[in-house]
């Protein structure tokens, strides 16, 4: 298995979604966030959060704009949106994991020269995510980070697949504002305390490093 770590951020009520506004951290989170993708091979995504959030995904910092890394973007139902801004003036590897054939994408994919990888089907879920990291590996990623939504970072702390978790957190509550993808019941579980975080200025914010 290659080395995996994940990021996320969430409110202190620990959703990570805000219906009302774009992002959920300030300014100075995502500054270190962009810092932080600079030190792995790629960045593995999900197409929900593609589809959702419309991100960049790159380093926006003056000096480390080419250590964005590679995107490996898991596309179990090929669902992903064609005109999504990470493919518009691309100059890293986009990698799009799949089960399904879709003869018109994959045509399309080809022309701006995004890869796509077929995947074996599991029904064993523990199976199903190592084989997607084998691939990644396969492709000669060994220093992966994770940025998704909830329902499949959750899954990858269940059956402990990360190494390093890191959790941008905000001080205050989104109540009715914020919603998850799902309940992420193992995210919750994480052990979340003075001990774990990082002595970095965020001015509001927090930054935890959890070993799962």
């Amino acid at each position: 298995m290659p080395f995996i770590d994940a990021k996320l951020a969430v409110s202190k009520d620990f959703f990570s979604i805000d219906k009302k506004k774009r992002w959920i951290t300030n300014i100075n989170s995502r500054k270190l966030a962009n810092f932080l993708r600079s030190k792995y091979d790629c960045l593995l995504t999900t197409s929900k959060t593609i589809n959702e959030d419309n991100p960049v995904l790159t380093c926006r910092i003056e000096g480390l704009r080419k250590k964005s890394p590679d995107i490996i973007i898991l596309d179990r139902t090929f669902r992903i949106k064609v005109n999504s801004i990470i493919f518009k003036k691309n100059k890293r590897k986009i990698y799009i994991l799949t089960h399904v054939n879709n003869h018109a994408k994959e045509h399309f994919f080809k022309t701006i020269g995004v890869r796509i990888i077929k995947l074996k089907k599991n029904n064993n879920c523990l199976i199903d995510l190592k084989n997607i990291f084998y691939e990644v590996k396969k492709l000669g990623f060994n220093r992966i980070l994770v940025e998704s939504g909830t329902t499949f970072l959750d899954q990858l702390i269940k059956y402990n697949l990360i190494k390093n978790f890191y959790l941008f957190k905000t001080s205050t509550n989104l109540g009715l504002n914020g919603t998850n993808n799902n309940n992420p019941l193992y995210l919750k579980k994480i052990n979340i305390s003075k001990k774990n975080k990082i002595k970095v200025n965020l001015i509001g914010d927090s930054l935890h490093e959890v070993k799962i």
